[in-house]
């Protein structure tokens, strides 16, 4: 469902913050939420065990990535608080926007959730 490159797409629901501005995409994406059926998954998908984390959940941050991935959160696990930033079925999804967060100034790493 989640496809990168030049047909990047993403679900339009709310807009970003006016007072935020994406610096590394064309427009604000969504990689955390999926619609099955009704029901909207929010989280970590089963099916997309690479995720994109920045450890630690300082609010600057969170607000700074979320001009751009408009579903990123703050969430913590007993290693401490981390903001998820995306989650794709493969890594080689993940370390593209990996690359593209620490060329725009962040320590984002991809980890591997089965």
């Amino acid at each position: 469902m989640v496809g990168l490159g030049l047909g990047m797409s993403a679900w339009a629901m709310v807009a970003a913050p006016s007072w935020a501005e994406c610096t590394f995409f064309a427009e604000p994406q969504r990689y955390n939420t999926e619609r099955q059926g009704d029901v909207l998954v929010i989280g970590q998908q089963r099916d997309r065990p690479y995720r994109v984390v920045i450890i630690g959940a300082d609010s600057a941050v969170l607000s700074a990535v979320r001009a751009c991935v408009l579903d990123a959160f703050a969430t913590r696990t007993d290693f401490g608080p981390y903001i998820q930033v995306a989650s794709f079925a493969n890594r080689g999804d993940a370390e593209i926007i990996r690359r593209i967060l620490q060329r725009a100034g962040h320590h984002p790493r991809v980890i591997y959730t089965p």
